[in-house]
């Protein structure tokens, strides 16, 4: 560790003079990437860098061994080089946009392995604490106009004008390059391929080729009292249509529990369609924005097949990644609330999922597995969570998602995959059969027997990888003319 200290201490050394690094300290979230805050001659920075494959709270692991794995991690969700964010944010930086400064790029040698040192702009990027802090609220008022400029000013700027090279992606090579995606894992999944069918059936040719940052929403931006104060993680930056940005703060994953709020959980989707025409001096097609607000849904599913995948293969083998794998079942429901309005036919009534979450207990001595799965669940909870800071907060709390999903999974699992075979036999499919008629037929779901199959399933799926959800209590209430499940 100390070495490698002492690497930071010279490439700050390079442009700020000479200091000590000290308060390093990796901080929280970041799923393809990592960033540790420390401070050099007492200005706090910060260390953005590929992930490694064992990284303790406090200390700077050596990379040198296990760059080629790392890389390939961190390109499965499709970013740029660092190289290349770090030549973007400096040019975005030195004409005025709300990004960090680069302070310095780590050498292609370094033991610290690929990646840049930046400037650490104050502000709070946690979502539920913006959503929900009372000291954000004046904040929360201002977002969608300070957002909707900035993001003009983002898609102002001329792709010949930048310093670096970006790819250019248009909407179909996109959607070919997902569905690529996912044909590797040889997934049968029904609503995925309902989607893939939809999009290319509807993909839209842009109006004109921007700069895009394409990971626009709530997380990716440092927020104070006064408001926006710095937009981050450019790692899928290319050359495409901006309306894939102007739709992607609006994926319900990125509203945090605020899904009437369509804009990344703090405006209606009028006043965020408003504020950045008012910005761009031009007109959102909504037919687009809506086919861009499916796709982006539908990224960020196979992204989380690609991400979930990395546990399999030992590359990233951590529980936050299988956790990440399980959200599937949320971009499904998201999915089947958002084409519903394309199928165009109306609902039946469901009766919702069985919920059983207190089952009776064992009569015989033996102590049962969902009894070990419960006692993890209240030591990390009681005992590891109540000790841990920094990071270690955060992965606590993944370990207690990860336990209850498999507690959840040993008390319904078993009931729901019943009730899903019988659903299937009396359509005349297996689960593959049905994903590929989907995919070649849209119309298939006006088959009301088909479409409750479908929203059925997902919901079992999600009550087990994620009941509080909060498109799930949206869709019990449209589905089942229920707030809940009792």
């Amino acid at each position: 560790m100390h070495d490698r200290v002492k690497e930071l201490e010279a490439l700050c050394a390079l442009k700020l003079g000479s200091g000590e690094v000290t308060e390093l300290t990796q901080l929280s979230g970041g799923a393809s990437m990592e960033s540790w805050r420390f401070c050099f001659a007492g200005r706090p920075l910060v260390l953005r860098r590929l992930p490694f494959l064992s990284t303790p709270n406090t200390a700077l692991p050596n990379n040198s061994a296990n760059k080629n794995i790392d890389n390939i991690a961190d390109n499965d969700v499709g970013s740029i080089s660092l190289a290349t964010q770090a030549g973007l944010i400096d040019y975005l930086h030195q004409i005025g946009l709300k990004v960090p400064e680069i302070i310095a790029e780590l050498p292609a040698d370094s033991a610290l392995g690929e990646g840049f040192i930046m400037s650490c702009i104050a502000g709070e990027a946690l979502p539920n604490r913006l959503l929900h802090k009372p000291e954000f609220a004046e904040a929360r008022k201002h977002l969608s106009g300070q957002c909707a400029r900035e993001l003009a000013h983002i898609h102002s700027l001329d792709p010949a004008d930048l310093p670096i090279k970006l790819p250019v992606q248009s909407p179909k090579a996109l959607l070919a390059e997902q569905e690529r995606f996912y044909r590797q894992f040889g997934s049968s999944n029904a609503v995925f391929e309902w989607a893939f069918g939809w999009l290319s059936r509807h993909c839209p040719e842009p109006q004109e080729y921007r700069l895009v940052h394409a990971d626009f929403r709530m997380g990716n931006f440092l927020v104070e009292e006064e408001g926006l104060m710095a937009v981050l993680d450019w790692e899928l930056a290319h050359i495409g249509d901006p309306l894939r940005d102007i739709s992607f703060l609006c994926i319900p994953s990125w509203r945090f529990g605020h899904y009437d709020l369509e804009a990344g959980g703090f405006a209606t989707l009028e006043q965020w369609l408003a504020d950045y025409e008012k910005a761009s001096g031009g007109s959102v097609a909504r037919e687009h924005f809506d086919w861009w607000m499916v796709f982006n849904i539908l990224w960020w599913g196979v992204t989380c097949l690609r991400l979930g995948s990395t546990f399999r293969d030992g590359s990233v083998p951590t529980v936050e990644r299988t956790i990440i794998g399980r959200r599937i079942s949320e971009v499904e429901l998201d999915l089947l609330l958002a084409l519903e309005v394309q199928r165009g036919a109306s609902n039946t009534v469901l009766q919702p999922p069985p919920e059983i979450l207190s089952p009776d207990l064992p009569t015989d001595q033996e102590i049962q597995h969902a009894e070990i799965v419960s006692a993890l669940i209240q030591w990390n909870k009681n005992d590891i969570l109540k000790e841990a800071s920094g990071h270690g907060v955060f992965a606590a709390r993944v370990a207690n998602n990860a336990l209850g999903i498999v507690d959840r999974a040993l008390q319904l699992g078993a009931s729901y995959a019943q009730r899903q075979r019988e659903r299937l036999a009396e359509l005349g499919y297996d689960d593959k059969g049905l994903a590929d008629a989907l995919l070649a037929d849209f119309e298939l779901c006006h088959k009301a027997a088909v479409w409750d199959h479908l929203r059925l399933t997902t919901l079992e799926r999600l009550t087990i990888d994620q009941p509080n959800y909060a498109g799930r209590a949206v869709a019990l209430a449209r589905w089942c003319g229920s707030d809940s499940t009792d």
